[in-house]
């Protein structure tokens, strides 16, 4: 089981491990120089790059990775046809080596929200999944309605939630809600307070990894709309 420690005193934080795995799919005759020419530089990037018949995994440093995302996915659109990508996001690996040797994931880095739009619109289903812990709804909710306040909730639909904006917009939120439903995050919020009064937490963190404490977050498809 993937778990969250806190850190000794003096001791430097283990990096949260964090990854994605994303299929693209350009709608065109032409989809393969469109998914090569999008990948093509993730080799320098420095972040674990895994590519096969059907997905690539992209893991690493999370601002890099979500940047990555857009790259990816913009650079498909603005060929002009219409492309479609899933998403699979993980705060944890339930599983992989990495966690397992560490027995750490670390609390994520709160991302400085992109003013520059990528002139992309798209429209998304986004999906929040918990496991293993309490009051799971609770976070789910707060999370579509942090979607709602952030102007990109379009509407509800079975098992998902359509988002529709900007790229930079759209992803923004995903990863402000994804970072807001890490377990470390979520333990915070319950850890007692140095006061006379005591305040209620929103117990529960987003997952869809089983059996681990950590979250993963699927937007099941992002897609370009043309104007």
């Amino acid at each position: 089981m993937t778990q969250v420690q806190p850190a000794e005193e003096g001791a430097v934080e283990a990096p949260p491990f964090f990854g994605a795995r994303i299929s693209l799919y350009p709608m065109s005759d032409r989809y393969v120089p469109i998914i090569l020419d999008a990948i093509k530089s993730l080799d320098r990037t420095g972040l674990e790059i895994e590519t096969d018949d059907v997905s690539t995994f992209i893991g690493g440093d999370r601002d890099q990775v979500f940047a990555q995302l857009e790259r990816i996915f913009a650079s498909a659109a603005r060929t002009g046809e219409h492309v479609a990508m899933t998403v699979l996001l993980s705060h944890g690996c339930p599983g992989e080596t990495y966690c397992e040797a560490t027995g750490q994931v670390g609390a994520p880095r709160t991302a400085a929200r992109a003013t520059a739009k990528s002139g992309v619109t798209v429209g998304c289903q986004w999906s929040l999944y918990p496991l293993g812990m309490d009051g799971y709804m609770d976070v789910i909710y707060r999370e579509i309605d942090r979607t709602k306040k952030n102007g990109i909730f379009a509407r509800g639909q079975h098992f998902v939630s359509a988002l529709r904006g900007d790229l930079t917009d759209v992803l923004g939120a995903v990863r402000e809600s994804f970072d807001a439903a890490s377990p470390s995050r979520e333990r915070s919020r319950s850890a007692p307070r140095s006061s006379r009064s005591s305040r209620s937490s929103c117990p529960g963190s987003p997952t869809r990894s089983a059996a681990s404490a950590a979250p993963s977050l699927r937007p099941r498809s992002v897609r370009h709309l043309p104007r």
